[in-house]
Parts: C-alpha cells; structure tokens; sequence
C-alpha cells in the first residue's frame, strides 16, 4: 500500500515538473523579456495578446497570492486567467492560455518592442 502511494505521489510530482518545464514563460526569449519588464507593462501586453486572440478582458483586474491577475473570456463563454507573479518569481507568468496558444508568441513580441521605463537620473539640474 505505502509503495502504491509513493508511486502515485512520485508520478505527480514528475507531471507538475513536466508543466512547468514546458511553460512558454521559461522559454527564451520570453523568458528574459518578461525578467526585464515591470508588472504594468506585463499587464498591458498580456492584455493587448488576449485581445489580439479573440479574448475580452475582465475591465477590472485582480490579485492572487501576490499575482497580477487578467482575466478574459472569449465568444464561447471560455475564460482564461493570465497570473502575473512579481519580479523574483520564476516563471514570471503563469496561467493563461494553452502552451501552443499564439498568445505566448505575442506576448514575446509585445514585450520585445515595449521601451524601458527611462532611468531616473542622478544629476541634480534634471527636471
């Protein structure tokens, strides 16, 4: 019986560890992208992919156990939530769309072609 069970347990964890290594948002260059970007700008492109897919954000968003939350259905009444996880967590989104979604391949875009905030600058004549 306990062999039953670590066997059971030993193919869970194999599984989940399966669904994460294959998450598009471990996968370069999304994976960088997202490391470099802040929550809003994640949360604008996340948002604009989503749309661009056929989806309707929720207006308003939400939080989760420290995550940005998008949520968005679709013409079939489907929903989706995109979870934006703060910048130490790694992968930096989760949920989503499926992994062959091209969401993910917009999402890439997106944040590729978003400028950086500026830099603040130390010199005191700047304004």
């Amino acid at each position: 019986m306990r062999r039953d069970l670590s066997l059971v347990l030993l193919a869970s964890t194999l599984a989940a560890c399966a669904l994460v290594s294959k998450s598009p948002a471990l996968q370069s260059p999304l994976h960088e992208r997202l490391s470099k970007a802040d929550t809003p700008t994640i949360e604008a492109a996340a948002k604009d992919c989503l749309i661009h897919e056929g989806w309707t954000p929720d207006d308003l968003g939400g939080f989760a156990e420290g995550a940005t939350v998008v949520s968005a259905k679709n013409a079939a009444k489907n929903t989706v939530s995109v979870y934006i996880q703060p910048p130490e967590m790694s992968p930096r989104v989760t949920g989503g769309p499926e992994y062959d979604d091209p969401f993910w391949g917009c999402l890439g875009r997106a944040l590729g072609s978003a400028k950086a905030a500026p830099a603040a600058s130390s010199s005191p004549d700047a304004p």
